[in-house]
């Protein structure tokens, strides 16, 4: 029983010990629109805001052999005992500045239970929306938002 104890206790500690206390979300724009965050911004409901990117988002180039695709980093939270939530509207825009529809995007972690989750994340109008979880646990939450 003791030998049981002495292991748990290991456990949590070593789990609290090597756990990352962020999240972190990420663009790629492939359209050839213009993103523009809302007003607001980015609302976090769980967490503490580290971090949030407030410019309007070009489109990123494709990947090549011998460029690299740097996305945009638009938002880090740290975490409020263990969850973080984080939530935004972006409008889009051709190239006449005309707006052509919006993305809503959210994500939900849950650390030491690996619940990633982007919820509600959608566009409306011509754009495509793909949604990407990478890491967790010792490693940094990335959420990455591709638009096409």
């Amino acid at each position: 029983m003791r030998v049981l104890l002495v292991i748990l206790l290991f456990l949590g500690f070593t789990v609290s010990a090597f756990a990352v206390w962020d999240s972190k979300g990420y663009v790629m724009n492939y359209s050839h629109y213009l993103l523009k965050p809302t007003s607001a911004g980015w609302h976090i409901s769980e967490g503490h805001k580290i971090y949030e990117n407030l410019q309007m988002i070009g489109p990123t180039k494709e990947p090549s052999d011998y460029t690299p695709v740097y996305p945009t980093y638009v938002i880090g939270v740290s975490f409020n005992n263990g969850l973080s939530e984080a939530e935004a509207i972006y409008e889009y825009f051709d190239e006449n500045f005309i707006k052509q529809g919006e993305c809503y995007f959210e994500f939900h972690t849950r650390d030491y239970v690996w619940e990633p989750s982007f919820r509600n994340s959608h566009c409306t109008g011509p754009i495509s929306l793909f949604t990407y979880h990478n890491m967790g646990g010792d490693r940094p939450d990335m959420y990455t938002y591709q638009l096409r």
